[in-house]
């Protein structure tokens, strides 16, 4: 938690502040993907204004774990950045749009819950060993590769289905 109160920034200036945190591992697709570091130092930059903050958040980090189509070992090198905007007006008011969840009512800004958030969200639809990987044979769950020439014997067909391929 940052203790906002005590940075004792005013209307007009920035305040940069540093802050480790504690990143937890992420479960994508029943596989567990580690936060490398699993601790990190996030930038925290705080902007006020009359009655409102604007609030950034960056770090860096890589995921381990492994490649959604081969299995084998996987490494996804992230830099992530993010902003937040919390008016305190809209906060006493009870309107949720204009503030930041991340920012408690004692000024207590939860770095910690902000960077996982956004890893999260950032985080791509496929975490890959390669740009080109090729995956399982479906057949044999051989690693494919390249150039490797795999030659695996098709299953064959259910003569029950025989008759579909004529409508093809």
């Amino acid at each position: 938690m940052l203790d906002i109160r005590a940075l004792r920034i005013e209307p007009g200036s920035v305040r940069r502040v540093e802050v480790p945190v504690a990143l937890e591992p992420l479960v994508l697709g029943g596989q567990t993907y580690q936060p490398v570091p699993a601790e990190t130092t996030a930038q925290v930059e705080l902007q006020p204004t009359n009655g409102a903050l604007y609030l950034k958040l960056g770090f860096a980090t890589a995921l381990e774990g492994p490649c959604m189509r081969c299995l084998e070992p996987a490494r996804l090198e992230l830099e992530l950045e993010t902003s937040e905007y919390h008016d305190r007006a809209a906060a006493a008011d009870g309107d949720d749009d204009l503030t930041c969840e991340y920012l408690e009512a004692d000024d207590q800004l939860d770095v910690a819950r902000w960077a996982h958030d956004t890893l999260v969200l950032e985080v791509p639809g496929r975490i890959l060993c390669k740009p080109e990987c090729a995956g399982l044979c479906p057949h044999c769950g051989a690693r494919l590769e390249e150039g490797d020439g795999h030659q695996c014997v098709e299953a064959e067909t259910d003569t029950r289905w025989e008759k579909l391929k004529d409508l093809l």
